[in-house]
Formats: C-alpha cells, structure tokens, sequence
C-alpha cells in the first residue's frame, strides 16, 4: 500500500488529536523491539514514522522520532476537553495490559511486565493531571503496584489482580471523559476506528518484520482493547449508524483472524493489506458521525 494512503488513514485518526502508542516496548523475543507504526494524529502535518525501510524521512511524527517507534504522549489539553482524545488515551493503556496479561499467560513473563511499566511514562504522568481536572480519581498508585508485582515477588495471582485492578479503573475514569456535542455512540465509534486502525497497521508492519514478535504483540493488545469496545458499544452504534456498525464489524472479524492468539504466527493468517483496507474504510464510514 503507498505511503500517501497510509497517511491519509492515519490523518482520519488524527480526529482523537492523540500522540500516543504502544512505542516498540514489547519483544516477545529478546532483540525484539522495534516497529511501532508511530501515529502522529496532531493535526500538525498528519503521516506516520515509517518502518524501518519503508519510507524513512517521510511522516516523521511531532515527537521528533524517526522510523521505527519511539516515546509517545498525549496532548492533556486537547484530552482534557476532547472525549475521544481521552478515551482513546486510557484505550491504549487497557491495550497494553490486555497484551501483557496474554502475554503472561503463555509464559512470557518478562514481556508481561514490560507491558504493565510503558503506560506510566508514556500516559498516565500526563493523564494524570487531566483526571484531576475533571475529578476523576487518579490510580497512579495502581499502575505503579501492577509494574512492581512482577518482580515483588508476588505470586501469578497477585500478578494478575494487581493488572485487574488498573482495568477497573480505566473502567472507572472512562465514565469521566469530558461531554462533547456529538452522541455517546458517535464518540464511541470514532474510538473504535482508532484502536482498529492501530491494530491494523501494526499486523501489517509485523508481518513485514524480520522480527515480527514485537509490533505483533503491540497489535494483539490494540485488537483486544477494540474488542472490549466493541462489546459495550456496538449495539448502540448501530442504533445510531448501520453503515458506520456495519464497517467496524467487518474490520473487527478480520482482525480476529489476524490476531488468533498472543504470538506471532509464522506466516500470516490474513491479508495484511486487506486488513488496512477494512480499517481504512471504517475509519472512512466513522467520519459520517462527524
């Protein structure tokens, strides 16, 4: 797919106003680590840091960051005031923790709490002051106590608990998100695009790596957030859209065959430009919500 049609899909995710990712943290595999698709959703010149290869020099995002991934935050005033600004943002937090506790699962334990540590410096220290603004509770010290859990000692239950615990609470400081013009399921349809689109590209970029683990493992946790959005709100997005459900149905049953399990297949299990093109046309379907 052309560099210009990926930019074109990741400005239509620039409605969040969002510099957030999951930042290459994550190998499955020591080595591992880099090819986060970088998403500079800013408004400021929209494209993307470019896989290493493909591109480079091109859609550099506003962190400054080159191909290959890099450190990311959000925009606390535009979250501050956009509910999909900050939905979004606590939706990549529960993705890495979604990712992490698979992880954890099939014995990765070293790659689970990398995955429990990333949301901290690259959310939650500029969340944070966001919660308080719209007197949502902070649950910093949450976050904190599910990155130590894995190297406290603490047993495979308490490790799990402690990751459950921040869950809740994403649960919980999403009920805060600031009021907007648009309805409830609009909002919650153009937060689904994004983590679709995420989940998307990242499944592309992997399964054109040499070490696919990584960015894999990045788009597992995207997937799995947007399935948790996809559970909660779909019913009501189609109550209000049934071209915009439609679209986001079709993107996310594609997905699921993309992401059968937490581990990199050795080859691939869908057509990873068939996957771009099903978010590029959710993402195109969502902006009738606008």
């Amino acid at each position: 797919m052309a560099i210009e049609r990926k930019t074109k899909l990741l400005e239509r995710v620039g409605v969040a106003a969002l510099l957030v990712g999951l930042a290459a943290c994550s190998p499955m595999n020591e080595g591992e680590g880099e090819g986060e698709v970088a998403v500079n959703a800013g408004g400021e010149g929209g494209g993307y840091s470019a896989p290493a290869g493909e591109g480079e020099g091109e859609g550099e995002g506003e962190s400054g960051e080159g191909s290959g991934g890099g450190e990311f935050g959000i925009k606390a005033a535009q979250a501050a005031e956009n509910p999909v600004t900050y939905l979004t943002a606590l939706e990549v937090m529960r993705a890495h923790y979604l990712a992490g506790l698979a992880a954890y699962d099939v014995d990765r334990r070293a790659v689970a709490a990398e995955m429990f540590t990333h949301p901290i410096s690259e959310i939650y220290v500029d969340l944070e002051d966001v919660l308080i603004e719209l007197g949502a509770p902070v649950f910093g010290d949450a976050l904190q106590a599910a990155a130590a859990a894995p190297y406290d000692g603490s047993s495979d239950e308490d490790i799990r608990a402690a990751a459950s615990v921040v869950l809740a609470a994403i649960d919980d400081v999403e009920t805060y998100a600031p009021q907007s013009e648009y309805p409830a399921a609009a909002v919650q349809a153009q937060v689904l695009t994004n983590m679709i689109v995420r989940a998307a590209l990242q499944y592309e970029f992997a399964m054109a790596s040499d070490a696919p683990n990584g960015p894999y493992l990045d788009g597992y946790g995207f997937f799995k957030s947007a399935e948790v959005i996809s559970s909660r709100h779909m019913e009501e997005i189609r109550s209000l859209d049934g071209v915009v459900a439609d679209a986001l149905s079709h993107a996310m049953t594609a997905l699921a065959n993309a992401y059968p399990t937490v581990v990199a297949p050795e080859q691939a299990t869908a057509d990873a430009n068939n996957l771009v093109a099903l978010a590029d046309a959710a993402s195109a379907a969502a902006e009738r919500l606008e």
